[in-house]
C-alpha cells in the first residue's frame, strides 16, 4: 500500500541544518496494524506528517499504491489526504465550538466536492454510536471526558472511509485504562474494517500488540519485529 523511498527531511534551523530522516526505505501493506517506535526526537511524528503528506520530504519519495503523491499539484494532493487518510493525534485537535457531531462531519464538509450533507451526518452519527458516543452527539469537546474527544477524533479520522489512519501517540495524553480501552477500539477497527494502521507509540502494550513493530534510532530504521518480539529483515 505506501512504500517509502529514501525518504529525508530537513530542517532549516539558527545553528545549522537538522537532518531528522536520513534516508528511510519502508514498505506498508493493506491491513496491517504497523506500530513505530523510538526515543524522543528520533523522527515518529516527521515521519508520520509525511506519510500523511501534511508535511513535504526533502529528498526521496513516498508512493501509494504506486502514486507518487508528492507529484501531485498541491489541490490534487490536500484531496488526496482527505480522501484517503486519517489522523488522530495524542492532542484531539477537535474544534471547541463545534459539538461532536459537527467535528466529525467537518472532513466531509471540506472535500472537493462536498459530501452530501445528508449521507455525511447520517455516517458521522452512526461512527459516534459504534463508538459508544450516541449520548454525546450534541456535546462540545469541553463537556466530554479526554477518552470520549479522542473517540469523537477517531470518528472523525474514519468518516471519510480512507484506507490509512495515522495515529501519533494517540494513548499519550489519556490514563492507562481510558488508553487501553481507545487502543482496543483501533485494534477493532483493523481486524473489522481491514483499515492499515501505523501508530507512533512509547507504549509497549500497544507496540507489542501490533502485528509489526518499527524501531527508529536517530532518523533511521534501525530493526524492525513482528509484535512477538522475533526479528525479521523484511521492512
Amino acid at each position: 500500500m505506501i512504500e517509502t523511498r529514501g525518504l529525508q527531511k530537513t530542517f532549516k534551523h539558527p545553528a545549522g541544518e537538522l537532518e531528522v530522516l536520513k534516508g528511510i526505505d519502508l514498505r506498508i501493506e493493506n491491513g496491517e496494524m504497523v506500530a513505530v517506535v523510538g526515543a524522543s526526537g528520533v523522527g515518529k511524528s516527521t515521519l508520520l506528517h509525511i506519510l500523511g503528506t501534511l508535511d513535504r520530504p526533502t529528498g526521496g519519495a513516498v508512493l501509494y499504491d504506486g502514486l507518487d503523491v508528492f507529484k501531485l499539484p498541491e489541490k490534487a494532493l490536500t484531496d488526496f489526504r482527505n480522501r484517503k487518510v486519517g489522523f488522530v493525534f495524542q492532542f484531539h485537535h477537535l474544534l471547541p465550538e463545534f459539538t461532536a457531531l459537527e467535528n466529525v462531519m467537518m472532513p466531509g464538509l471540506l472535500a472537493r466536492p462536498a459530501a452530501d450533507p445528508a449521507g455525511l451526518k447520517k455516517r458521522a452519527e452512526g461512527l459516534l454510536r459504534e463508538l459508544g458516543l450516541s449520548g454525546r452527539l450534541h456535546h462540545r469537546p469541553g463537556e466530554m471526558s479526554g477518552g470520549e474527544q479522542q473517540r469523537v477524533a477517531v470518528a472523525r479520522a474514519l468518516v471519510q472511509d480512507p484506507a490509512l489512519i495515522l495515529a501519533d501517540e494517540p494513548t499519550g495524553n489519556l490514563d492507562t485504562h481510558t488508553g487501553k480501552e481507545l487502543f482496543d477500539l483501533l485494534f477493532r477497527l483493523n481486524g473489522e474494517k481491514g483499515i492499515t494502521f501505523v501508530i507512533a507509540t512509547h507504549d509497549k502494550g500497544i507496540s507489542g500488540r501490533c502485528r509489526r513493530v518499527i524501531s527508529m534510532t536517530d532518523g533511521r530504521i534501525d530493526v524492525t519485529e513482528n509484535g512477538a518480539g522475533i526479528r525479521t529483515a523484511e521492512i
